[in-house]
């Protein structure tokens, strides 16, 4: 135990230079990420997941047999059981250190990812506006594109989407090496219930590698979830990283779905930004006026959604819930994550992928991005 405690104090020392944490990213990572990737990944449940309630359950269990010590001191049978229980605990905490010290903390703390060719600068009310509206076209032409039933809806395949995400993301390994390793398959998370009522589409476990999602979210997000997740176990932990690869991802993928979902997604981040530095820069009427002259979300995507969050809450009113009553707790402790979140991360939070998305076009757009493209 002494030895691997030093071990893993070394490597988090070792952690603070960002050289060698870069070093590390590059050359080391992907080998464990994708062995414990594919060990685990065959497995049907998320066995991250599993660990976590028997570790809980563990320091439960610790909890009582201290507690009954108090009582049973006397016994030097219990006694040695008590201390072999307690030093079992100490080793299987100090594994998971280890273990996490190496496949997040170090990733972690690499270097952000940096959009080639980009500058550092700010942007103008009429450049984001520019942008913004680039992706409402986008958006409304890919939903004519897609694949309808009889009825006009979307045809979801689950598997399918799976197939063409990680396609796409493999495809943006020439820009970024760590994209062409290897990819578990996404499972269902266990506690889906919870998931759903803080707000929350997915989860990485870093102790095994695999991948979750929320069973209940929309199935337009899906294949920019299984992206963003999916960039998680390659190495790219920051979230506004994520979020940029799963953008890249879906919106340059051959699969029309796939770019659907991604510029349906990543218009969420653009246009609350576009409407931020509206209302900032103008007076209340005035930015009212200027944003009904902008390129509206068609009527096609706006059902396309309705239809989506329809069927997922239809999936999520057909099962059982027992824990219902535990969903406004959830949500509060949610909340408080997301603000720690924002406060802690900044501009590596979610929405610091939106000066990614305009760097990512500034160096893509010819004539800059001034212009409407």
């Amino acid at each position: 135990m002494l030895i691997l405690l030093g071990v893993t104090a070394a490597l988090n020392l070792l952690g603070c230079f960002q050289g060698f944490c870069d070093w590390y990213k590059k050359i080391v990572y992907g080998w464990i990420s994708d062995a414990l990737g594919f060990l685990f990944g065959w497995i049907p449940v998320a066995v991250g997941e599993l660990l976590g309630y028997v570790g809980a359950l563990a320091v439960l269990f610790g909890i009582i047999f201290l507690i009954l010590l108090l009582f049973l001191r006397k016994r030097a049978g219990y006694r040695r059981f008590v201390c072999g229980y307690g030093k079992g605990l100490l080793l299987a905490a100090m594994i998971l250190l280890f273990v996490y010290t190496l496949n997040w903390i170090l990733p972690f703390r690499a270097s952000i990812l940096k959009v080639s060719g980009a500058t550092e600068r700010g942007y103008t009310l009429e450049e984001v506006q520019n942008v913004r509206n680039h992706i409402v076209y986008q958006l409304n032409a890919c939903a004519k594109e897609v694949a309808r039933d009889e009825n006009g809806s979307v045809i979801y395949d689950r598997a399918q989407m799976s197939r063409a995400t990680f396609t796409a993301m493999k495809a943006q390994a020439g820009e970024y090496p760590l994209l062409s390793g290897y990819y578990p398959p996404i499972k269902d998370a266990l506690c889906s219930d919870f998931l759903e009522w803080m707000g929350i589409g997915g989860y990485t476990y870093p102790y095994t590698m695999e991948i979750t999602w929320n069973k209940y979210c929309v199935d337009l997000y899906f294949p920019f979830l299984l992206a963003h997740e999916a960039s998680h176990h390659q190495g790219y932990y920051q979230e506004n990283e994520a979020n940029f690869i799963a953008f890249l991802a879906c919106t340059q993928s051959e699969d029309p779905l796939i770019r659907y979902a991604g510029y349906n997604e990543i218009y969420y981040y653009i246009n609350n930004a576009y409407l931020d530095t509206v209302m900032n820069c103008m007076e209340s009427a005035e930015a009212v006026a200027l944003i009904k002259q902008q390129p509206k979300v068609s009527e096609q995507v706006r059902k396309d959604r309705a239809q989506a969050l329809a069927a997922s809450q239809e999936k999520y009113n057909a099962e059982s819930h027992p824990a219902q009553s535990l969903s406004t707790v959830s949500e509060q402790v949610a909340d408080v994550g997301w603000s720690t979140q924002a406060e802690l991360l900044q501009e590596n939070s979610y929405d610091g992928v939106v000066k990614m998305v305009l760097e990512y076009y500034d160096v893509l757009t010819e004539g800059g991005l001034n212009h409407a493209f």
